[in-house]
């Protein structure tokens, strides 16, 4: 049981230094990375492709390649992370910022899927598997943290140092991981497995439901994507508001920090695709508020209703995927398919709204366009249950 626990904190100390520092931070540091000479809305968004790339390799890598075993091989792509998070604000170089957020993305990847393997196999060791929602908010409560910081500290002239000091506060809690994380203990558990093959023969995967799920999932990656690669880039855009901008994407942390939990809970209550619908629709809410309203009140709504759906969704389709794996006949990994996807949706998009921009600075297009996407992924869903 404390061995579950362990697992459990330092999984979630991973998750919050690759997704909220490695990844996200991106996000509030970019308005002020873009005073550098080159650095346009276009360029912006090649970074965030680029670094979304190199997500979906890592995310793939686990599946084919374990060097030595899950846990070395995490503590070392959680070191390179942390390394390419400090080189960001050692260089003003275009062409190495791109190599390094491609790292960044490969190792955010890899140490999401091997830290939720490990933290996931743990509690389910311990038969405390619905704790698993807790791993995920570390995401959440690490883009809260950095966006204050990011808040108070950096300027125009100071982002750089922002880079460098997140990147040494990762290096110091990834020590405790590096320190003490260990491979979970391995006993003989034949009724459990021999459980989980009956259920395994009962059922066969619903091809067309798998397909139009997996559509739904390439659409959440694509349509949340935009607003989480330019969200404080548009506040930044209205005078009255700019100063501040990085606050906004705390209110997405704030929204996120107990979303993956109270998400697990309410699709106990009322089933996992009404659960999935609300989220979508909330989200597309949530997106398209600041085409129409500009005040600080409906951004607030705006990035509470984000920050409550992405990770929420992520939640909802992974444990989706996860249940169906072990339900049914097919020896396809359901997660990491359905990863692979949403990579690919969240790959894609951020170059398209950088041309949707272009040079007119006016990001109206781009979220209208990510609006229609996430329409489209609910439609999906909804037609995805229709079909069982």
């Amino acid at each position: 049981m404390q061995h579950a626990y362990k697992q459990l904190i330092l999984g979630m100390v991973c998750l919050f230094i690759v997704m909220a520092i490695g990844r996200f931070a991106y996000t509030p540091i970019m308005p002020f990375m873009q005073h550098v000479e080159g650095m346009n809305d276009q360029n912006a968004g090649i970074l965030a492709t680029i670094n979304y790339l190199g997500y979906l390799i890592g995310a793939i890598i686990p599946i084919w390649i374990i060097i030595f075993n899950k846990v070395t091989d995490l503590k070392i792509y959680l070191l390179i992370n942390i390394i390419t998070t400090l080189l960001m604000g050692i260089s003003e170089n275009f062409t190495l910022w791109i190599m390094f957020r491609l790292i960044s993305g490969i190792t955010s990847g890899t140490v999401f899927v091997l830290a939720s393997n490990i933290t996931l196999e743990a509690l389910r060791l311990a038969n405390k598997e619905r704790m698993s929602g807790m791993l995920y908010s570390a995401v959440g409560l690490g883009i809260f943290a950095s966006s204050i910081f990011v808040f108070i500290f950096t300027t125009s002239q100071s982002w750089s140092m922002t880079w460098v000091i997140l990147g040494l506060c990762s290096l110091v809690i990834g020590s405790f991981v590096i320190m003490g994380m260990r491979q979970n203990p391995t006993f003989d558990n034949r009724e459990s497995v021999a459980h989980e093959k009956v259920s395994a023969s009962r059922l066969k995967l619903n091809k067309r439901f798998m397909f139009w799920f997996s559509v739904s999932y390439f659409c959440e990656g694509a349509g949340y994507i935009i607003t989480g690669t330019f969200l404080v880039a548009i506040v930044k855009s209205i005078p009255a508001l700019s100063e501040y901008a990085a606050l906004s994407w705390m209110f997405v942390g704030l929204g996120a920090i107990p979303s993956t939990i109270l998400w697990s809970v309410l699709a106990d209550k009322i089933g996992r695709g009404k659960a999935i619908y609300l989220a979508f629709i909330l989200q597309i809410i949530g997106v398209v508020l600041p085409v129409f309203s500009e005040s600080m009140v409906s951004l607030i709504i705006s990035s509470l209703l984000f920050g409550g759906t992405f990770l929420g969704l992520t939640t909802l389709f992974m444990s989706e995927g996860q249940n169906l794996m072990f339900k049914s006949e097919s020896k396809i990994n359901l997660v990491a398919t359905l990863t692979v996807i949403y990579s690919l949706g969240q790959m894609i998009a951020p170059t398209v709204s950088g041309v949707l921009i272009g040079n007119s600075g006016n990001y109206n297009a781009a979220l209208i366009f990510a609006s229609v996407i996430l329409i489209l992924g609910l439609l999906a869903s909804m037609y995805s249950y229709k079909t069982v």
